[in-house]
């Protein structure tokens, strides 16, 4: 079957869905009046983030569905492509300048052979980003093709249903917390820039607190309070000699620069 034709038959099975659809780019350069911001496409309406199944470069399969609860860039690229690798760059400055882990970054390439991805990709320095490749050896993308002119791709799922388009590479889509695509990018970006930095630490909001709070004393137990003094020659609790409060300074937990 012609990879027009199945495309075709893609969007008529994507078009009959009641709930999620197909995440479609709009033209470039129409995301934007002011031109001094990044040509991101940002959806109005945002809708649940289609779950797609990718392999790791150890071999496992996970999902998107697995990274809900963080903010995640899920962002096509293939080889051959300059600008996907001057965009890794970006990304890994970005993960130094947002060191959380509420925040992951998935470069996923569904048009190379896994092993290639695996051969180039194991041995390096990723700088947190997470390299994924195809869970299997199914068809996972279409030509979009229009009157035998390629015009992108679709990525589908093990439905045969499109759930991403491609226009170009590298292409992402911005998922937030809930799970739920609020943006789009086609073409390189600069993801380390104060703009995008900005606006991605609006969406991760504030970080939860999960170590022991500093500057916040709590009275100590009285039994703590005399083992802590002599107590050989400490008088008995409640005797007029009784020591009510130990004079010390408890020991605080040293703030780490972040």
């Amino acid at each position: 079957m012609p990879a027009s034709v199945f495309a075709t038959r893609i969007l008529v099975v994507v078009a009959a869905l009641t709930t999620g659809g197909l995440f479609a780019l709009a033209d470039p350069g129409a995301a934007w009046a002011d031109p001094g911001r990044p040509d991101f496409q940002f959806f109005e309406r945002p809708q649940v983030a289609n779950n797609l199944k990718m392999g790791t470069l150890a071999g496992r399969v996970f999902s998107i569905s697995d990274l809900k609860g963080k903010v995640v860039i899920l962002n096509f690229w293939r080889n051959h492509c300059p600008y996907c690798e001057q965009e890794k760059r970006y990304f890994r400055k970005l993960m130094q300048q947002i060191n959380r882990p509420d925040l992951a970054v998935v470069c996923v390439n569904l048009w190379d052979s896994p092993s290639w991805v695996r051969k180039s990709y194991s041995a390096r320095d990723h700088g947190k980003l997470i390299f994924a490749t195809k869970a299997n050896d199914r068809r996972w993308v279409v030509e979009n093709a229009v009157r035998g002119r390629i015009m992108g791709y679709y990525v589908v799922n093990e439905a045969n249903e499109a759930i991403y388009e491609v226009k170009g590479f590298p292409t992402s889509y911005v998922i937030n917390k809930e799970g739920r695509v609020v943006a789009a990018h086609m073409g390189m970006a600069d993801w380390s820039s104060q703009w995008v930095t900005g606006w991605l630490s609006q969406l991760l909001g504030k970080q939860e607190q999960t170590g022991p709070l500093v500057g916040r004393e709590e009275p100590l137990p009285l039994w703590i309070e005399r083992l802590l003094t002599n107590p050989a020659t400490a008088p008995p609790i409640g005797s007029p000699g009784s020591v009510q409060r130990a004079q010390f300074e408890p020991v605080r937990p040293s703030v780490l620069p972040r």
